[in-house]
């Protein structure tokens, strides 16, 4: 994991804060410690600089440009005027949070992206920075230097599993939970010693043989039950008891041969850390036999509220079909459940022949969910409405290492549009809505002052009143913003800072055109903008796993297939037109997985396995939407890329059905580039971009 330094800052500017100064994050406000602040998952601010009578003079007063491009998502961490972020390639860097100058930058190259290139943020602590990996890596860089401290296993399981959450450092442990829960995995948090990465322990959300749940799963259905907890997480520092939300079951999308419970997914789980292994308190099912992707993608939200004119404590959870549940957080019971978006015909399984639900797999609440706001008793939530049409490809999808799990390709996007909801904590009731233009998934950050902060997709953010909703200020980034809010305070200025990117998979037709990566900060009638570009960092680590470990020697692709010249050419054009803005010009991956190269072999695909890839699942935000001859040529242009070699000399086409002689070809880890028909000397894939 080679490391980029710039101007370094003092050791002291760089120390990280210790356990108990995490524990007490609530009464600092001039630093953002944790990805929403605190463990209570409620980003709120005590800072009262920016108010309603001057936030309209809220200006840019820096941004810098990230050269790992793609779908920004990362909570940006402050600490003692050091902003710490990574990037979606798990790539780590270290800001100067008053002008955002380079500080340093470790990029890293993991090894394979299953599905998508994200990471959520790091963890600060005891002079380190922590970050989980898409390989499954958890590792401790210095904070001070970003040089490599260690770097240990995380998932138990790296054919169907990997990281994408925050980092999240509690007492003397990371906690994290893995993603893939569309690949056929088991969700598993784990917690590991910050001292040095040993594993401390393991909790699975789908029980096996013995354990309570485990009657919820028919036959051997639980041995590929999903429940990734991929989001997100909370603690009561109190009780330590920690808030989990697994997400959907597999098979996504069908129902048939996991009839039940399926516990402990579409929940949300209190599990109690003070002992050496992780015990329930209670649970909650939101929803039953999911059949629509409907994770509970928003992180667990506590606080108190009252509630019919008493003060109770309260856990907020919301999931990917629009439902919010407010329960008590002591017992699990429900205080007040409602809908906020349209979910029709989320109780019709998706069929053969496709059925039109709604929300979409990227509406509803999303992952970095709402807010609490203490002075109007309300709670503060963005969320989208897009409808699609669902359809299944098979009735009995067949788990295979590496690849999902479902009965077919999430659906094609749809134009969505956003809406900020606020509750009345204590009736339950609908207060406000406040309709946006583009899919609202950027969370609410909460001042003292009674704003409230939040951002929508199409790149824009706001400042609305927290009670009635009126719209104070607005600004539009150029870019996709999937990624929350952070508020600090520096030199007598507050600051709000936000990264932004690209759309990824959440792109939606109506979505303008990303101008690129950055992270931007705000503050108070700023001076002209200050503008730093991507000077002296990369994109990518010159070797994969990041710690200098020498290459994995390249393996060639064996077999031939059928493919032309010409349809090299045309699936080139067709490429990167649909295909190149999620998988890269050079087919390195940006927010969608490589299709070349060492990441890509991982899954040791056959021909046959990556056409049925390539024509259901490709564009992501389109499957199925090129015509039968685009998807043979882009199959042609891949073959070609990834060296297999043209039968009968490149004059027979790649067809436009299924060629079973196709699962004798398998696909390596070299490169031989656009356009050689096969013929070309593999070389090693660009790592930049």
């Amino acid at each position: 994991m080679g490391v980029t330094t710039m101007a370094l800052a003092s050791d002291s500017a760089h120390r990280s804060p210790g356990a108990d100064t995490l524990l007490k994050a609530g009464t600092d406000d001039a630093d953002w410690l944790l990805p929403a602040k605190t463990y209570s998952g409620n980003r709120y601010t005590a800072l009262t600089q920016i108010e309603k009578t001057n936030v309209a003079t809220l200006r840019m007063a820096w941004r810098t440009d990230i050269a790992d491009d793609g779908q920004q998502e990362a909570s940006p961490i402050i600490w003692n005027g050091t902003m710490y972020l990574s990037t979606p390639h798990e790539g780590v860097i270290a800001l100067d949070a008053n002008n955002g100058k380079l500080l340093w930058q470790t990029p890293y190259n993991p090894k394979y992206v299953l599905l998508y290139a994200v990471n959520r943020g790091v963890g600060l602590a005891d002079g380190k920075v922590f970050i989980a990996t898409q390989d499954c890596r958890v590792i401790a860089l210095a904070a001070a230097t970003g040089k490599g401290l260690w770097n240990v296993q995380g998932c138990r399981d790296t054919s169907n599993s990997f990281y994408s959450m925050a980092a999240y450092v509690y007492k003397n442990a990371i906690i994290v939970g893995t993603g893939g829960g569309d690949n056929g995995t088991i969700g598993l948090v784990s917690a590991f010693r910050i001292t040095d990465g040993k594993r401390l322990w393991d909790w699975q959300s789908i029980p096996g043989p013995g354990q309570r749940g485990h009657e919820t799963w028919p036959g051997n259905s639980w041995k590929h039950g999903g429940g990734a907890v991929w989001s997100g997480l909370a603690v009561d520092q109190r009780t330590d008891t920690l808030f989990v939300a697994p997400g959907n079951p597999g098979p996504d999308m069908i129902v048939k041969g996991r009839e039940g419970e399926n516990l402990y997914t579409d929940s949300l789980v209190a599990l109690d850390i003070s002992g050496s292994t992780p015990k329930i308190k209670w649970y909650y099912k939101i929803l039953q036999n999911d059949s629509h992707d409907d994770d509970p993608a928003m992180i667990p939200v506590l606080f108190d509220g009252q509630v019919n004119g008493r003060i109770r404590p309260l856990v907020a959870i919301g999931d990917k079909a629009g439902n919010f549940v407010l329960l008590n957080r002591k017992t699990g019971k429900v205080v007040h459940r409602l809908a906020l978006n349209d979910q029709t015909g989320l109780d019709t399984q998706p069929s053969l022949e496709g059925t039109k639900a709604c929300p979409n797999h990227g509406g509803g609440i999303e992952w970095n969910g709402g807010a609490y706001d203490r002075n109007s008793n309300s709670f503060l939530v963005p969320s989208t409405e897009e409808c699609a049409i669902w359809k299944i490809a098979t009735e009995d999808p067949q788990y295979i290492p590496g690849l999902t799990y479902t009965g077919g390709p999430l659906p094609k996007r749809q134009n969505g549009t956003g809406v900020l909801t606020s509750i009345d904590v204590s009736t339950g009731k609908v207060r406000w809505r406040n309709p946006l233009p583009y899919p609202a998934e950027g969370g609410v950050l909460i001042t003292a002052t009674g704003l409230a902060f939040t951002s929508d997709v199409g790149g824009n953010v706001y400042a609305f009143d927290a009670g009635s909703g009126r719209e104070y200020w607005k600004d539009s980034t150029g870019s996709a913003v999937v990624a929350p809010i952070s508020a600090y305070s520096l030199h007598g200025s507050e600051y709000l800072a936000v990264v932004v990117g690209e759309a990824g998979n959440q792109q939606t037709p109506n979505l303008p055109k990303s101008q690129g990566s950055r992270v931007i900060s705000y503050r108070l009638a700023a001076a002209p903008t200050i503008v730093n570009d991507a000077s002296g960092q990369v994109a990518l680590a010159n070797t994969t796993n990041g710690g200098g470990e020498s290459a994995a020697p390249l393996v060639k692709s064996t077999g031939s297939a059928p493919y032309t010249r010409q349809q090299v050419a045309q699936g080139s054009d067709v490429y990167a037109k649909s295909c190149a803005l999620c998988h890269g010009a050079n087919l390195q991956g940006l927010s969608a997985p490589a299709l070349t190269g060492a990441g890509f072999g991982h899954s040791h695909l056959n021909a046959a396995q990556l056409r049925n890839v390539v024509t259901q699942t490709m564009p992501l935000t389109a499957p199925g939407s090129l015509k039968p001859e685009d998807y043979a040529a882009v199959m042609a242009f891949l073959l070609s890329y990834d060296c297999v070699q043209a039968s009968g000399d490149g004059q027979q086409p790649f067809p436009t059905m299924d060629l079973p002689a196709l699962q004798q070809v398998t696909l390596g880890t070299t490169t031989c580039g656009p356009g050689s028909a096969g013929h070309t000397q593999a070389s090693t894939i660009a790592v930049s971009h």
